[in-house]
């Protein structure tokens, strides 16, 4: 492989790297609504104090009316908490899961790919630097008549 196509390669690489520590970044921004109990937000919600809630199995994130956000761990029976949101106004969203699986993949295998990319790289430069060494010992020996 020619060095311009190795030069390409890692470019793409750390392109590739920049854009998922950006993604694990951006995505852990999105989640550090502060948790609170789940008799709190029945409260927070028969006040009016909340607007807008996203349900995820058992897992709920939510708006309150001044746009502060939340997170509450809501009980696999929720006949009683849909009748409360319903009674509020409360608008009510659905998701299938709490994050996607290729989400999840790619945050488990993105600093993996990194890792060996950068280690993939580094022993070919090793390499490549040590048989440079060789051959230029060994065609110094060849000029002063050693071999």
């Amino acid at each position: 492989m020619n060095s311009t196509v190795k030069t390409i390669v890692f470019w793409i690489v750390i392109l590739f790297a920049a854009t998922a520590l950006w993604q694990v970044v951006k995505s852990g921004s999105t989640q550090n609504a502060p948790e609170i109990s789940y008799s709190q937000f029945l409260s927070k919600v028969d006040a009016g104090d909340v607007v807008r809630v996203k349900i995820a199995k058992t897992r709920v994130n939510g708006t309150y009316r001044d746009g502060g956000s939340f997170t509450v761990v809501g009980p696999p029976n929720q006949e009683f908490m849909l009748q409360l949101l319903r009674e509020k106004n409360v608008d009510v969203w659905y998701a299938e899961t709490e994050g996607s699986a290729w989400a999840w993949l790619v945050n488990l295998l993105a600093p993996l790919g990194l890792l060996a990319a950068l280690w993939y790289f580094m022993i070919r430069q090793l390499r490549k630097t040590g048989n440079v060494q060789r051959s230029g010992s060994v065609a110094n020996l060849n000029q002063t008549g050693g071999v």
